[in-house]
């Protein structure tokens, strides 16, 4: 039966953290072993515009502390990541405070950005794909160690051991698939690594948003001998049902886990009840982004269906968009109500589009698509949305945030006043989400802070030379079939 442990944790004492730690991993009966990586979620980190969207350095510091108390069996110690798509790793880990701690514990940095990626052949009923790429790192470990963040989600609902999954592939082979299919591409992933341990940063918890959560007193430390099943009670503790949840529901019928509580013994010094009464309040975005914006803001969201039978992209471009004004409200905090109007599509809509004489249409997304009058002219958006399996992962190109930067800059010269506009992606990132609503919105824009932009350049320097120094090409060509 798999295990879950409860325990108190109410500050961020890296001592405390390593004591209770330590004493779970002796409970499950669990010690490291050959080349050990822990996987943190730093999808970003900033103390001023980012404070609570990471695992805690002070977590990650009792975390190792209790790996290096078991290493006997340990031939080396790795921390690796690659943080939010188009930030370079070696920024949100610098903000983050990792280097000094992952220096403390004779730990080695793996950067998944700036390494080679190797070919993993995947076999599971109903996977998407024949095969994925993966970080040569991943690759190599032998004893995994899942550390993520507990918090809310606006694609997933939840991130826990399972989501922080996404970080294990770099950008170009990350965004395959991050649309609707995003929940079965998580439980792709884990079929490459699983986690001997799992150890989830429930101290100060992040709610409503997944990069700019607000902060949750939780004061919980939650550790398992199973993905599927730490993430069953983590989903329980924050009010869902892990049914719920597809990517927890789609990896446990692959037989990687319970699905039911029933079938976890939960120990520790809390109880699930107690944990449950302590996440009251926890705030989950559970709304689609029409639901959240028409009426309440400046913007005007116009849904229509994704490809396939899905009725809402849950895991594309209308979470983009959310997490995008989650970061400009961070420089400006009435954005949303300040800002110029702004319609946005999504998907097949054909409905009626009715801008006002100087507001912008804006189509999101490759399978965006619609055929009708804008303001009285008669407007043609062409479905430009590729087939999944059409794509091969081993000829995708990397998504830079400069060359987003520049390619928009040079969109908006030949689009010049244009009413109607439209943004290829599948999916649009939050990044190219972030310039469009700074830009056409006329908000403040978040990368022209200097605090954030000048530090931001100088790591994304520092990878690019990484990447050009150390990574080796992906094969150009697979001798493996794509699942068709």
């Amino acid at each position: 039966m798999a295990r879950v442990i409860l325990r108190r944790c109410d500050d961020y004492d890296p001592d405390r953290i390593k004591h209770l730690i330590g004493e779970c991993m002796d409970e499950l009966g669990l010690r490291p072993q050959g080349i050990t990586m822990v996987k943190p979620n730093c999808v970003i980190a900033h103390p001023t515009f980012f404070p609570h969207a990471f695992t805690r350095s002070e977590f990650l510091d009792g975390l190792l502390g209790a790996l290096r108390e078991r290493d006997d069996a340990v031939s080396d110690l790795w921390v690796g990541e690659r943080c939010g798509i188009t930030i370079p790793t070696r920024f949100s880990f610098s903000n983050a405070l990792y280097p000094k701690v992952i220096k403390r514990h004779a730990a080695k940095t793996k950067y998944f950005d700036e390494m080679s990626q190797v070919q993993r052949n995947l076999f599971s009923e109903g996977r998407l794909r024949d095969y994925i790429f993966i970080p040569e790192a991943v690759d190599a470990c032998e004893w995994f160690v899942d550390a993520p963040k507990f918090k809310a989600h606006p694609w997933t609902k939840v991130t826990f051991n399972l989501k922080n999954y996404i970080g294990i592939q770099d950008d170009e082979h990350r965004l395959i698939d991050h649309d609707h299919h995003l929940h079965t591409k998580i439980a792709d992933l884990f079929e490459v690594v699983q986690p001997k341990l799992c150890a989830v940063d429930g101290i100060t918890a992040g709610a409503k948003t997944m990069l700019t959560p607000r902060p949750f007193p939780l004061g919980l430390i939650v550790v398992g001998d199973n993905a599927v099943a730490t993430d069953v009670v983590c989903t329980a503790i924050a009010g869902l049902s892990a049914s719920e949840v597809d990517h927890i529901r789609i990896t446990a019928q692959r037989g990687w886990g319970p699905l039911s509580l029933d079938e976890i013994q939960i120990s520790g010094d809390v109880d699930l009840e107690e944990a449950k009464h302590r996440a009251k309040g926890f705030e989950l975005t559970l709304d689609k982004v029409d639901k959240i914006y028409n009426q309440k803001s400046k913007l005007q969201v116009y849904m229509g269906p994704p490809p396939d039978t899905y009725d809402y992209c849950w895991g594309g471009c209308p979470g983009a968009l959310d997490e995008a004004i989650g970061i400009v409200e961070r420089v400006q905090p009435q954005a949303r109500h300040e800002m110029k109007p702004l319609h946005i599509v999504y998907g097949d809509y054909k409905g009626k589009i009715e801008p006002k004489a100087d507001e912008k249409v804006i189509f999101i997304g490759d399978c965006a698509r619609y055929q009708g009058k804008i303001a009285g002219e008669e407007t043609e958006i062409p479905f430009l949305y590729k087939e999944r399996a059409t794509i091969y992962p081993e000829r995708v190109k990397p998504a830079d945030i400069v060359k987003k930067i520049v390619l928009y800059l040079w969109y908006k010269i030949i689009s010049g006043r244009k009413r109607v506009w439209r943004v290829q992606g599948c999916p649009v990132s939050v990044a190219e989400n972030v310039l469009l609503v700074s830009d056409l919105g006329k908000t403040k824009n978040p990368y022209l802070k200097p605090s954030i932009g000048l530090q931001f350049i100088w790591f994304y320097c520092v990878s690019k030379l990484m990447r050009l120094l150390f990574r080796r090409n992906v094969p150009q060509k697979s001798t493996l079939k794509r699942t068709g």
